[in-house]
Order: C-alpha cells, then structure tokens, then sequence
C-alpha cells in the first residue's frame, strides 16, 4: 500500500530551459550561449552548484576560469537563473490532489540555495508539501543513494509504502535500488507519468 509521494522538482513541479533563456538574454548569440553552457555546465560542474558544498565564489570561479573573457556574460546567468525557471500550472493543484487523498507528499531534488533564493515564486508550493529533502542542505545529490537513504531515515518512511517521481532516469534507477517504487517523467510527459503513478496507487 501506498502511503508517500515524493516529487522531484525541476522538470516535475516546475520547468527550465537553460538554452532558450540563455539565447533570449544574449540575443540568440548560439555560440556565446553554447560557451557559456560549457562553462557553467560541463564536466558535471552543475552536480557542484546542487551538491552545496563550494561557496558561490568557488563556483563563479570554476565556471569562469576557463574562460575568463565572458566572466561576465557568465555572472549575468548566474545571478539571473531563476529567471529560466517556471512553476507547472498543474503542481499545485496535482499536490493538493494528493494531499486530499491523504498521502504524504514530500520532496526529494538537487537544488541549490542559491537557485533557491533566485526562484521563491517558482517554489511557493513547498509549504503545501509535508517536507523533503534539497540536495544543498545535505550535501549529497541523485542519484546517490546515501541521499535515498536520508529522506527514508528522516521521514522514517517504508521504501515499498513510497513512489518517487522524477525527470532522469538515472535519478529513478537510484531510488529503485533503494527499494522505492518510481516513476520517470520521461521526456517531462507529465500525463504518462500521472497514469504510471496511478497504476502503483
């Protein structure tokens, strides 16, 4: 039996798209934009921003030292992100479902604190939830499974009782070794994924 839902966020509850933000702020500049990308993006130096352990000195510099000639092309993504971000018109009223079924719902997401401030508005639905974990606060990230095991530790949940929904697959592949039930938001085909959580309910 069923008794949690535990959400991922961004490409769940909200949505982003990094590239068109980037070429509508650069005026569709594709190669300042495929280079800021790099710079910010590859190499995994994102997992560093949700793991929460560099201060946002340290990640200006890990962004930038490469190419310190768009320092501040790069500063003004950083400092703007939030901007790229947007609540789902159907999260709140999908959390309130639930919550009116009478499952716990909760979070589970890699996100940083500074994304966070950045994207408040985005985030108002986080007092609706029962609680969760950001990955910042504990400094782990998905799909690690030491970040699994804490959620399940502080909620003192059964991992059969949960479904975990999220947008990667390999984020999805972790919680199920964890012994969560799970659902991917493939291709954030979000009414599939209503029906997959459906069948497990």
């Amino acid at each position: 039996m069923i008794k949690t839902i535990i959400f991922d966020i961004g490409g769940v509850l909200i949505g982003y798209d990094w590239t068109k933000y980037l070429m509508q702020e650069f005026n569709n500049d594709e190669a300042l934009v495929e280079k800021i990308k790099a710079n910010v993006f590859g190499d995994h130096k994102w997992d560093e921003v949700d793991r929460g352990v560099l201060t946002n000195d340290e990640l200006v510099h890990l962004f930038t030292k490469d190419a310190p000639e768009i320092k501040d092309e790069i500063l003004h993504f950083w400092n703007t992100a939030g901007d790229a971000l947007w609540q789902y018109d159907f999260a709140k009223n999908w959390i309130a479902d639930l919550k009116a079924q009478g499952y716990q719902v909760l979070f589970l997401s890699n996100w940083s604190s500074h994304l966070r401030e950045l994207a408040a508005k985005q985030l108002d639905f986080l007092p609706m939830l029962d609680g969760g974990v950001f990955s910042y606060e504990v400094k782990l990230i998905k799909p690690d499974h030491a970040i699994y095991q804490t959620i399940i530790d502080k909620y003192n949940l059964n991992p059969a009782e949960c479904v975990f929904l999220d947008d990667s697959e390999r984020n999805v592949i972790g919680a199920r070794e964890c012994g969560l039930n799970a659902v991917w938001v493939e291709n954030k085909d979000h009414n599939k994924a209503i029906e997959g959580l459906k069948a497990l309910l």
